[in-house]
């Protein structure tokens, strides 16, 4: 006999969300993270501070050099990045935590579609048979999922052979990278992006340290132009900030007055670039809530400090690729790199 209504609705609905998941895990796959030894050079512990080891030697921080090429297989330029970051160095810091961080995603995303493709095997009761429109969804979506587990096995090919680090071993190398200068680590480190939900507790030491340094990294973030965590920041400290309180949010205290100056120095750094013109939209009336609960002192010290921010970097960071409006993106391997 064939499919019943709601036993046809059911299924149809498992297919479509294994195929929108699937559309996810390919998006995801096109930013960063990456995998490397976790015993061999192996990088300094929280415990050990590997932001300061050679300040605290007296040891001058080694000078950024040009990294390598991004086509390389990661086995093979490894061994090099491994000893730049461990001698402190930022920009090879930040791009072998990045990688560390897609080679990890891109073994999340595989084995998450492998577990997706067999929701499309379902059986059927016996005695049923599909339509024939559920069969073409079907065959639809084992194309689309077949047709996505190929270009992530093209793409896990770039960290074969490397094995997986630690995740306080990561977390240490961005540490290391923003404590150096290098302006996308500290984006990623002070709005909480190195700190991954799935090891949380593996990371409390290294979180107790985030929460007493987070914004200090943000504001040197900021200082230097970063638009991304100039709205992060401004988020973080906006008690009336909709959707879900990321780290940094913890790590800071609510301050409208802070949030309102944050938001215009973001809107002067963005003018009238296309690039923003819906974050743009949502800081507007952002900025008009906020400016409707201040007080005149409180505006009033609001754009005095907008307008320091704005004499002190007037333009954008150089690495800016975009913004979002109550999201920050994970920093991609190709960013590390200082302008």
């Amino acid at each position: 006999m064939p499919v019943s209504r709601s036993y046809h609705l059911c299924f149809v609905l498992l297919l479509v969300a294994a195929v929108g998941g699937l559309g996810w895990w390919i998006g995801r796959t096109h930013s960063p993270a990456t995998r490397a030894s976790d015993t061999a050079g192996a990088a300094p512990t929280a415990q050990a501070n590997p932001a300061t080891p050679d300040r605290a030697a007296g040891k001058p921080r080694p000078p950024n050099r040009p990294l390598p090429d991004l086509q390389l297989p990661l086995r093979d330029v490894l061994p090099d990045l491994r000893a730049r970051a461990n001698a402190g160095e930022p920009d090879a810091a930040c791009r072998l935590a990045a990688e560390m961080e897609y080679c990890d995603r891109i073994a999340t995303q595989l084995s998450s579609l492998s577990e997706a493709m067999k929701s499309t095997n379902v059986r059927l009761p016996q005695g049923t048979r599909m339509t024939p429109e559920l069969q073409a969804t079907v065959r639809q979506t084992q194309q689309a999922m077949a047709a996505g587990a190929e270009r992530m096995l093209q793409e896990s090919a770039h960290c074969e052979g490397v094995p997986a680090v630690s995740a306080n071993q990561r977390l240490q190398y961005w540490r290391t990278a923003a404590s150096g200068g290098n302006v996308v680590a500290m984006r990623h480190y002070a709005v909480g992006n190195a700190f991954r939900m799935n090891e949380m507790l593996q990371n409390l030491d290294n979180l107790r340290i985030y929460q007493r340094e987070a914004e200090t990294f943000a504001k040197r973030a900021v200082a230097e132009g970063d638009l991304s965590t100039v709205l992060a920041l401004a988020a973080a400290h906006n008690p009336a900030q909709p959707g879900q309180r990321h780290l940094l949010a913890q790590a800071v205290t609510p301050d409208r007055s802070q949030a309102l100056a944050l938001y215009l120095y973001a809107q002067s750094l963005m003018r009238d670039d296309e690039r923003f013109a819906t974050p743009r939209t949502f800081i507007e009336q952002t900025v008009r809530n906020l400016e409707q609960d201040l007080d005149a002192p409180a505006l009033a010290r609001a754009r005095a400090q907008a307008a320091d921010h704005m004499r002190a970097q007037p333009t954008l960071f150089a690495n800016v690729q975009g913004a979002m409006f109550g999201y920050t993106r994970d920093v991609e391997r190709q960013e590390c790199a200082s302008p």
